[in-house]
């Protein structure tokens, strides 16, 4: 079978999922919308998202290398 001639927009689509599968990690997490109504909102009313889980993880590593020299 012949193989499909790729447009440019698929090559170029194919090139951002290849780069990004390389250089990025994702992570998911799903809330309860119920349950978690508070969370949730808290999180949507952050500026940036990533920055602030990136600061709360930093943050949490400091206190953790802290907590292993004593």
């Amino acid at each position: 079978m012949a193989k499909k001639k790729l447009s440019s927009y698929e090559k170029k689509l194919q090139y951002n999922n290849a780069y990004n599968r390389e250089v990025y990690r994702s992570f998911s997490v799903r809330l309860d919308k119920k349950k978690e109504k508070r969370l949730i909102s808290w999180l949507e009313k952050q500026p940036s998202l990533k920055h602030y889980l990136v600061e709360l993880v930093e943050a949490d590593m400091a206190k953790a290398k802290k907590k292993a020299k004593k």
